[in-house]
């Protein structure tokens, strides 16, 4: 037995066989058919009154930067630790990313250490929520109200998951989700942008639609003039793409949520004893949601080669390894005397020790997601027997 993701749907072929066999169509210009169902669906789950499908995730945070309304020479505050998406699309349109530390038990923004980054140029803070752990979104909530900044939720690990009660994406001005292929809740590849924001949804739209949709979605006479070029992007998602995700959101997806949640909790209390700690939830976490990673920490006081550790594994069929994804002030796309991206200026690259930290204490195990408890007992057992050979 391996643990295998994402799982097959056995229906799925058919479906999307029938659908192009129906003659349905393979590209929506407008606000219709299958995209819109997606849209609509996800919107209501969240209780949020607009949702908009793109091609990516990463294209969901371009889009939500754009519609805030971001210029060159503006301040993002920009957590230190997550996927590289998270900041990047910001250096396209000439914002200084700021970034700030994290946590160390959770690699989410350590929000103490935000205030001090603020200055007349902060327009705006974009957060993640680490393996599907919230960040303090009440904290982060609370300063963007105070200082007057726009808040951003790159809700990519966190598809459900819960912050005191109330779902992650339903806190910010405006939040994304990726539904690439390896999320809990995917279409192969697509993002989905969500906002109460009227204008926030119609700049949006705007910038990666064109034709129909912005005839159909934008009512801001303003923006009249722009009904059929809107602002010249194309980021639309493939109908093919909602098909799958929105089948699985209505069939599966909190399934997968009920049993992968039971199956590493499991993992989580055999933990107990051995060099690792587990994955740390603070008080206010109700759920961990699509829960997209499982990283246990190494314990303080132990000495250990995690690529040592993960090759022995290895050898034994049992799948771990190194996180690949490094602190974002490890890359150079973001230094400021590498890779120009047109003439804009980027900020300096402020050191994050903690980030570098959590990144250094971290090993990735499979994110065990249907009762897989025999399998988990021989990576126990596995961890065990590491630990009476070398420790």
């Amino acid at each position: 037995m391996s643990y295998e993701w994402p799982p097959r749907i056995t229906e799925m072929g058919d479906i999307v066989k029938n659908y192009i066999d129906s003659g349905m169509p393979l590209s929506i210009a407008d606000e219709s058919g299958v995209i819109s169902q997606l849209e609509q669906d996800f919107a209501k789950l969240h209780g949020m009154k607009y949702a908009l499908a793109v091609s990516s995730g990463t294209m969901a945070l371009y889009s939500a930067f754009f519609a805030i309304g971001l210029v060159p020479g503006d301040e993002v505050i920009c957590t230190s630790y997550s996927y590289h998406a998270t900041a990047a699309p910001l250096l396209h349109l000439g914002v200084r990313i700021v970034f700030c530390d994290v946590e160390i038990e959770t690699g989410n923004i350590d929000v103490s250490k935000i205030e001090p980054l603020i200055t007349s140029k902060t327009k705006a803070i974009v957060t993640n929520d680490q393996w599907g752990h919230p960040c303090d979104k009440d904290w982060i909530c609370g300063i963007c109200k105070n200082y007057g900044l726009k808040y951003v939720e790159d809700c990519s690990h966190a598809h459900f998951a819960m912050y005191k009660g109330k779902y992650t994406g339903t806190f910010g001005d405006v939040s994304c989700f990726s539904l690439q292929g390896r999320k809990l809740l995917s279409g192969g590849e697509g993002g989905i942008l969500m906002t109460n924001n009227q204008d926030i949804y119609e700049r949006a739209v705007l910038l990666g639609h064109n034709l129909k949709r912005p005839a159909q979605s934008v009512k801001n006479e303003l923006y009249k003039p722009l009904e059929r070029t809107g602002f010249g992007l194309k980021l639309r998602m493939h109908p093919l793409a909602a098909l799958i995700a929105d089948y699985q959101l209505n069939h599966f997806c909190f399934n997968w949520i009920k049993t992968r949640t039971e199956t590493l909790d499991y993992f989580q209390d055999k933990l107990a004893g051995t060099f690792l700690l587990p994955m740390e939830t603070k008080e206010y976490v109700t759920s961990m949601g699509a829960w997209y990673g499982f990283m246990p920490r190494i314990k303080s006081g132990y000495e250990i080669d995690r690529t040592h550790f993960s090759l022995w594994m290895k050898n034994k069929g049992l799948e771990t390894s190194v996180p690949k994804s490094k602190p974002l002030t490890e890359y150079e796309i973001f230094y400021p005397e590498k890779f120009q991206i047109g003439s804009f200026e980027k900020a300096s690259v402020l050191k994050c020790e903690n980030a570098n930290r959590y990144h250094e204490s971290i090993i990735s195990f499979p994110t065990f997601s249907f009762n897989e408890y025999e399998l988990i007992d021989k990576y126990i057992a596995s961890i065990y027997q590491y630990m009476e050979d070398f420790l």
